[in-house]
């Protein structure tokens, strides 16, 4: 979630979107900052500072590991006479341990995360939604503690494997990460037509396709973060390019409407949780046919996110190209990029388990 934490070549950790903010904008989020840091008072009881406690984030990136030069560099200081907790020391992570966490999983945040939140309720008329976007940041933040996404960030910075299960559902669905576009914002191609026609859908649990697609998200922050430290500048979003082939004779056999279920249980139950990390979505060789199931999908996505979604009836290779360079696009597509991507799915009975 803060993703260019401790990045101090690419402004502190802070938001890529500063230096093009308004005075509205920078008013804001500054409220809105102070807002969320208010809202720590309300757990004074866990954070109380005595000798023998510390901020919880007081805790080296090593995942847990209290830095043994300053055991207490970052305590919490409680006023009495206010009951405010110094914002001061409140200094945000890239990763913290889950179980460190305060049950509303509450934790300091950078301007960059709290920005996001701010823009995912955003009216057309550019006014902001501080009430939604307070609320909708608080339930992002208790689902993260109550689905430890703090342990898949974990997983992802130290190389370890998913589970079973999670590396299963990555198995049976083609979505590789195809480099950088021409801003270093990270590149996703998914063969998401192959997907809905291959019944997969159906071949794990809810609960294990949530799960994998958690890792998928939190992938995006560790790709984004990979990115602002190789470029120096701060990355806070990816573009994303679904190929529609195969979707026909999904609708043919019905099965993309086994997919639809799914579909709209990430995105309410854990897409939302998420919200603006995704500059734009490219959905090509998109058949006339599918319209019908497309306008079902777009009835239950987040505004925002729809309206970030644009079609092509073939591969738009005048499009890519306006976006990354050859050396990103899949060779397929009429790029050069050889990247490994399968031209079919995996279904689920010709998975080993690894």
């Amino acid at each position: 979630m803060n993703h260019l934490c401790g990045l101090s070549h690419v402004s502190n950790g802070g938001s890529s979107h500063d230096d093009a903010l308004d005075q509205y904008e920078l008013e804001t989020l500054a409220t809105f900052r102070q807002r969320f840091f208010e809202s720590a008072p309300a757990l004074q009881d866990y954070y109380r500072f005595n000798e023998d406690d510390t901020l919880d984030n007081n805790y080296d990136e090593d995942y847990g590991e209290e830095k043994k030069d300053s055991p207490s560099q970052h305590p919490i200081f409680v006023c009495e006479e206010t009951n405010l907790i110094s914002a001061r020391v409140l200094t945000p992570t890239y990763e913290i341990s889950n179980e460190k966490l305060h049950k509303s999983g509450w934790r300091p945040l950078d301007d960059c995360t709290l920005y996001r939140f701010l823009l995912a309720d955003r009216h057309k008329d550019g006014t902001f939604d501080m009430d939604t976007s307070y609320h909708r940041l608080m339930a992002a933040l208790q689902f993260r503690r109550q689905y430890h996404s703090d342990v898949i960030v974990h997983n992802l910075s130290n190389k370890v494997p998913p589970p079973q299960h999670v590396q299963k559902c990555q198995s049976m669905r083609v979505a590789i990460w195809a480099g950088t576009d021409l801003n270093g914002r990270p590149v996703v191609f998914e063969r998401l037509g192959q997907f809905f026609s291959s019944g997969n859908a159906t071949e794990m649990t809810m609960e294990e396709w949530e799960e994998s697609y958690l890792y998928f998200l939190e992938t995006h922050f560790n790709k984004m973060r990979q990115s602002a430290m190789e470029s120096g500048v701060a990355v806070d979003r990816i573009v994303y390019y679904a190929d529609f082939s195969g979707v026909v004779s999904s609708i043919l056999n019905r099965k993309i409407w086994k997919v639809i279920p799914l579909l709209k249980r990430l995105v309410k139950k854990v897409e939302s949780h998420y919200p603006e990390i995704v500059d734009h979505i490219t959905l090509f060789n998109v058949p006339t046919i599918a319209s019908a199931a497309y306008k079902v999908v777009r009835g239950f996505l987040d505004p925002v996110t729809a309206d970030k979604i644009e079609l092509f009836s073939t591969v738009p290779l005048d499009r890519f190209r306006e976006v990354m360079g050859d050396d990103v696009i899949p060779v397929e597509y009429g790029g050069k990029n050889l990247v490994d991507y399968p031209l079919r799915l995996r279904r689920c009975e010709e998975i080993e388990w690894r």
